[in-house]
């Protein structure tokens, strides 16, 4: 079990500020005394369009002098869109992450089961058979380039372990892996051993972050009356204080042979006391989070 940082913590999406580069969150993941940082594929931390060859080296040598491996590249490619150009568009995006992920050194390239989310205007089915086809298309690239692309139960048109393994085998089984996240099982309350076991030996990495559950919000609406919509909400605390079955998780993979990244990941919403996050408030969720997995990696794998 090895302990990493998902630079997507530090992307500027979830705080009030700015976002940092690759460079800079190496240097930070290393001060907080993580082992491995999981590259963010698009800007403003590590995007295609902005890091070349040389850059790309540049950054791998940073990461090694510091002792910290850049092990998993997170693509952000959408292969469901509707429209076919828009299709063709993604695909020259994926290739170019996937050459980026090479040039870093990373092991494997996430690519989503589809995209961030689905598409109102297709099918389900639709959209199922253009990421089918689009992944077909790229398991060559990423062979060629030797990364290996794992897919993630996530947003997009596969998203529990029955429709993933599904996609997988209708890609390629013996050609993909996956990336497991147990923030997400919980999400879609699926169970975590069952889960782990239904992919031991392809499991090559996978996030953790921990949340709980909020009172809904409730829109109202004169409808004849009033009409309540209740709005269900999570709200991201500090790992292991939440309703995540982190622990649990780590057990089954341990006793699944995994023994790759768990990412820590700042990947939600969240206020401090009802005021906006800062820089700062994410610091002490990652300098937390990382001492809290490996206390649990000496008492889980000795």
């Amino acid at each position: 079990m090895k302990v990493g940082l998902h630079s997507i913590t530090y992307a500027g999406i979830f705080y009030r500020g700015p976002g940092l580069s690759l460079e800079e969150v190496i240097e930070r993941a290393a001060d907080m005394g993580y082992e491995g940082v999981e590259v963010v594929g698009k800007a403003p931390v590590c995007s295609p369009l902005d890091y070349d060859e040389v850059r790309a080296k540049k950054a791998r040598e940073l990461a090694e002098g510091k002792g910290v491996e850049l092990p998993f590249f997170a693509a952000y490619v959408d292969l469901n869109r509707p429209e076919s150009l828009d299709r063709e568009k993604e695909l020259v995006f994926a290739r170019e992450s996937i050459r980026l992920a090479r040039d870093l050194g990373c092991k494997y390239i996430r690519i989503y089961s589809g995209g961030d989310h689905i598409y109102p205007g297709a099918t389900l089915w639709d959209q199922w058979d253009w990421t089918v086809e689009a992944l077909k298309k790229l398991l060559p690239v990423a062979r060629d380039c030797g990364v290996g692309i794992a897919l993630e139960v996530h947003t997009g048109v596969a998203q529990n372990v029955d429709a993933i393994e599904a996609m997988m085998r209708q890609v390629g089984w013996d050609e993909l892996y996956i990336c497991l996240d147990a923030p997400l099982l919980a999400l879609r309350e699926e169970p975590v051993g069952g889960s782990v076991r239904r992919f031991s030996g392809k499991i090559v990495h996978s996030h953790v972050t921990d949340f709980v559950y909020l009172p809904p919000m409730v829109r109202y609406s004169d409808f004849r009356g009033l009409a309540l919509e209740r709005l269900p909400r999570v709200h991201l605390v500090p790992l292991g204080e939440g309703v995540v079955p982190t622990e649990e998780f780590i057990r089954a993979c341990k006793e699944a042979g995994f023994e790759g990244y768990f990412a820590y990941e700042v990947c939600t919403p969240f206020h401090v006391d009802f005021r906006p996050p800062t820089i700062e408030d994410v610091d002490r969720l990652a300098r937390h989070a990382v001492k809290w997995l490996k206390a649990k990696r000496k008492e889980i794998y000795g």
